[in-house]
């Protein structure tokens, strides 16, 4: 009889710790794979690039998109840059907390984008122009059907999610 008792405890303390045993290894398995996968991930990623480098990078891929030679390539920098500055001085005008200005500095910024953009078709021939287009038109795209970061402005006209939006100045 006492044996019985004896055996029976045995077997459920058995059963226990194999339980135990087997919900250890599965969570240290779901949580290795879980971790891996997130590094997988994170090595497609590209690495953070400065200002300077994605430039040099987003210049050298459109160079090559769109069979640039090397005269083109240096005057399409040099207008890159004097377009950068030209943001840089609009930017510099600019305080944050004068949101109002937005309105009026907006179509400043778009100006400047769009003389750039003149200045660098001009230096295209006809069918780099036409892939210059369509690259624009793509890339316009992308940024209108992204969801809105933090901090982003809404549109002129949208004053909609002004009211959503908790104020960060305060």
């Amino acid at each position: 009889m006492i044996a019985r008792t004896v055996l029976g405890k045995i077997l459920v303390f058995s059963v226990f710790f194999i339980g135990i045993a087997t919900g250890a290894i599965l969570d240290t398995a779901y949580r290795t794979r879980v971790s891996s996968a997130a590094n997988d991930q994170k090595r497609g990623e590209e690495p953070r690039l400065s200002p300077e480098e994605r430039a040099r990078r987003d210049r050298d891929r459109m160079a090559q998109y769109l069979g640039l030679d090397q005269s083109q390539q240096e005057q399409i920098a040099k207008i890159q840059q004097e377009t950068g500055n030209e943001f840089r001085v609009l930017r510099d005008k600019t305080d944050p907390e004068f949101k109002a200005l937005h309105d009026q500095i907006d179509p400043q910024f778009k100006a400047i984008a769009d003389a750039g953009r003149a200045r660098i078709r001009a230096v295209l021939n006809p069918e780099q122009q036409k892939k210059m287009d369509e690259f624009w038109s793509k890339r316009g795209n992308r940024n209108q059907n992204r969801p809105p970061r933090p901090g982003d402005r809404p549109e002129p006209g949208d004053r909609s999610e002004k009211s959503d939006r908790p104020n960060s100045n305060k």
